[in-house]
């Protein structure tokens, strides 16, 4: 581990410069795909959020560097006006509200954008639900720019524009894949539906339904429910938790996958879901119930209303009598960061910013600039 991040180098040719803010463990945070796509052609930072901050960046070989909290506010604060504009991707949910409006007034002159990649309020009802509605209304008072990801969102926030999610995956090879396997990869919450499954299963014996994902801590009702789904059917195998690294590795093993989402529900009306485009990438035919997101997808995704149906189509896929249309483009980080920088450059904010911007430095001086801050450090 470093004992001081490195400075960003010349050689970088984006005009923006990306701090992009998490409050997810890396090893399960899918905007850590964004950050590699933005790395292509921006300087980026990725900050772990927590008691002893993590950073890393600006380049995919930087190893990560704990900082205390005021080492933290000084590292963003020595940021100031120079060939880039300063870009602050708030990826945090509803977990730092003070410290987010604490970096809001003390990083250098920037763009702030807020990153609604789902409803944030969650399953939280009552007081805690008006709390989230709180911070969220904080949140976006301290942003120049909100970004969604399914178009559902654009309901709760009207000004927000499209971003939307994808995958960092690519078309893998099925060879070893059993005719009979559906893949169910979930978040295991109150937005999978349990109910459906055991039905699907029931109907469907002769097919063999492996369910990879977690549960939330403290959720013992769903763990509960998943464990007699696993114990009560012999068709349905339960594999547990997986990474992000697990995932050509799972997605490789089956031909057909199912998102069994409880449909007609607030809690699935503005999810985007990754294991869509984690599935549809790795070339799997991929099976959902009625949300709306399947619906926009609906030419790839094959889109059902109950167990018969569903059972009837998974039927048809396994005899080779059904297949999404052809044509789907795999959809990918490296497309959402130029769309990303596209949406910049046209908010009025980041236009004066941009024209704000001193004239390039010579890589010399640029250099011996990097040099001096290192030692100050």
């Amino acid at each position: 581990m470093r004992s001081e991040p490195a400075v960003s180098q010349p050689q970088q040719p984006g005009q923006y410069r990306f701090f992009l803010f998490t409050c997810r463990d890396p090893g399960s945070d899918f905007r850590l795909h964004l950050v590699e796509a933005l790395r292509q052609h921006h300087e980026t930072w990725y900050i772990w959020l927590k008691r002893r901050p993590l950073i890393a960046g600006p380049y995919p070989e930087d190893a990560p560097v704990e900082m205390s909290l005021p080492q933290f506010l000084m590292f963003i604060r020595r940021f100031r006006r120079d060939d880039k504009v300063n870009v602050y991707f708030n990826s945090t949910n509803t977990y730092f509200p003070t410290m987010s409006v604490l970096l809001r007034l003390i990083a250098r002159a920037g763009v702030w954008c807020l990153d609604m990649h789902d409803d944030l309020r969650y399953h939280n009802v009552g007081l805690a639900r008006l709390r989230e509605e709180g911070i969220i209304r904080i949140l976006r008072t301290c942003s120049h720019i909100v970004v969604h990801a399914a178009p559902t969102l654009a309901e709760l926030f009207p000004r927000s524009h499209h971003l939307g999610n994808a995958s960092h995956l690519r078309p893998l090879a099925h060879d070893a894949a059993a005719d009979n396997a559906v893949l169910i990869m979930a978040s295991f919450d109150e937005r999978f539906d349990c109910d459906f499954v055991a039905g699907l299963a029931a109907q469907c014996p002769a097919m063999q339904f492996h369910l990879h994902g977690w549960t939330r801590p403290g959720d013992h009702e769903t763990t509960e429910r998943i464990r007699q789904l696993h114990e009560g059917h012999v068709n349905i195998h339960y594999h547990g938790p997986y990474s992000t690294e697990d995932l050509p590795a799972i997605l490789g093993a089956y031909r057909i996958s199912l998102a069994p989402y409880v449909a007609g529900s607030l809690l699935t009306r503005y999810i985007d879901p990754l294991r869509y485009y984690h599935c549809l990438n790795a070339g799997l035919e991929l099976v959902s119930t009625a949300i709306p997101q399947a619906g926009y997808l609906r030419r790839w995704i094959h889109v059902v209303h109950d167990v018969n149906e569903c059972a009837e189509t998974l039927a048809a896929i396994q005899a080779a009598q059904l297949a999404k249309q052809p044509g789907y483009v795999p959809i990918t980080w490296e497309q959402r960061a130029n769309r990303l920088t596209s949406l910049l450059r046209t908010l009025p904010r980041s236009r004066r910013l941009l024209a704000k911007r001193p004239e390039q430095r010579p890589a010399q001086a640029v250099i011996a600039r990097t040099e001096a801050t290192k030692q100050a450090l």
